[in-house]
Formats: structure tokens, sequence, C-alpha cells
């Protein structure tokens, strides 16, 4: 059995939000959120010669359905609570480096409560003691303030910036976080 397949089914349960498999039903709610004007600008899609729809498409199938095996996906849900609030992954895993990006994004309308920070806080805690990660990048645009904050309340240190290659002029931050666990 693969990872993957061992952590699909579980849930993870925090004070206030839990994490756990998404389902089917949680597509048209994911596509939302993905497309969401607020959320968009923070996301990076892979374009290529797709259009943006068939993008979202490709995108939601692999999130709900772990068609990728370099990534886990998870919901995040209100604790007790049917209705999916926001994803959580880690991307481009590399278990023989034991190396992650994270990506987490939440429905506008829950920000500032602290759920991105305790959904993160429990795919960090389960990654590097469960799955034996070492070492976590986040990354965020130099303007998304509360992305910056989520990393940094979960023990992320600014490790460098990078101009963006968009020619916005803005910057890409990325964050990193070792585990000290041998």
């Amino acid at each position: 059995m693969s990872t993957y397949e061992m952590i699909m089914g579980m849930a993870l349960q925090g004070q206030a939000v839990e994490l756990k498999t998404m389902a089917p039903a949680d597509g048209a709610m994911l596509k939302s959120l993905l497309s969401h004007p607020e959320v968009q600008p923070h996301i990076q899609l892979r374009q290529g010669s797709s259009s943006q729809q068939g993008v979202l498409d490709k995108l939601v199938k692999r999130m709900l359905h772990g068609y990728d095996p370099s990534a886990l996906h998870a919901g995040i849900y209100i604790k007790g609570q049917p209705e999916l609030i926001g994803s959580v992954s880690l991307q481009n895993w590399s278990r023989h480096e034991g190396k992650a990006v994270l990506g987490y994004m939440l429905s506008p309308q829950w920000w500032g409560r602290g759920y991105a920070t305790e959904a993160l806080r429990l795919l960090l805690d389960y990654s590097f003691r469960e799955l034996g990660l070492r070492q976590v990048e986040g990354r965020c645009r130099g303007d998304n303030l509360r992305s910056a904050r989520v990393m940094l309340k979960n023990g992320l240190t600014l490790e460098r910036t990078l101009p963006m290659a968009d020619g916005s002029g803005d910057v890409m931050k990325i964050y990193t976080l070792v585990t000290q666990l041998k």
C-alpha cells in the first residue's frame, strides 16, 4: 500500500478544523475556490496550451483523486461541518529527499479566523512525524501578508526573496522549515 493510500480516509483533528480526504462532491466548491478572484492571484496554475477552464478541471481531478504521486491534498473543514472551506497540500513531494513544497488556500469568507494556520500546523505535524519529511518550503507573493503570517506562525522562516517572472514588480518570498527530528 502506498503512503498516499494509507493517508486517504484518515482525518487529522484540530481544535477548530479537521483535514480529511476530499470527496467528489467537494469538486464544485474546490473549483469555485480555485477561480475566486481574491484567491486566484495567490495560486500558481501551470497554464500550458490549455484553457484556464481546462487547467482548473485537471487540477480539481488531481486534487480529488490523487493522480499525482508527488502531491498530497487534503480538504480543510470546520470541525463537525461537512462543507469544504479550503485545502492544504504537499507538492513536489520527494519521499527520497524528505522534502516538499506547501500549498494551502482558504475561502475568503473564512480568512482571519486562524483556520489556515491550524490546518497547516496539522499537516506539518503529521508530515514530519508520520511521513518522514525533513524540510518543507512555502511560497507567497510579497503582497500576500496573510499567507506570510500563516507560515511564520507555523515556524517557517524567510529564506530568500525572488522577483516575480510575471513582470508585476512583485516578489516571491520563499519560507522554509527544517525538522529537528532524527
